[in-house]
């Protein structure tokens, strides 16, 4: 599951606009304060919940920051996947649907935050712990991938 937090930073008339979850909240901007992001999405780690989980049990949450120069990150078409996270001890990449983080067509700077929610991750094996790591990478809708984010080994325990 993902959840989103977007700033979009742009000017109109000397405001900007916040998508805070579908809504916009509208406040002063300066030309000082616009910032200059490249037009590829980069994405960092904010936060992982826990290093350790149960199997079963408990969620494991990644918050992922990103930005981009011209705010084209998220699809309209839910069956365009944005977001990519693979479990290393997988092969591929699972997707995820994003929505547009800024009105298509904007074409101003943005940044924010993705939350990511693991409920049910669990052993592969018949030992009582396993070690994985996440990857991550966000594209935008000129087919543009961010850098690839990985996160430090978290322990999966059996329950």
């Amino acid at each position: 599951m993902v959840f989103t937090t977007s700033k979009t930073i742009c000017r109109f008339g000397g405001l900007s606009s916040v998508l805070l979850l579908g809504l916009f909240l509208v406040a002063g901007c300066t030309k000082d304060e616009v910032p200059k992001f490249p037009t590829i999405p980069e994405i960092s780690l904010i936060e992982i919940s826990s290093d350790t989980i149960v199997q079963y049990e408990d969620v494991l949450n990644l918050r992922i920051g990103y930005k981009d120069g011209n705010g084209d990150i998220g699809f309209e078409n839910p069956e365009e996947y944005a977001l990519y996270v693979r479990d290393i001890r997988l092969e591929e990449f699972d997707g995820f649907y994003v929505g547009p983080l800024a009105p298509p067509g904007a074409n101003a700077p943005i940044q924010g935050e993705l939350s990511i929610e693991f409920p049910s991750l669990f052993l592969f094996g018949n030992g009582d712990t396993e070690l994985t790591k996440f990857q991550i990478k966000l594209f935008d809708r000129a087919g543009n991938e961010s850098n690839l984010l990985e996160t430090d080994f978290v322990a999966i325990l059996r329950n």
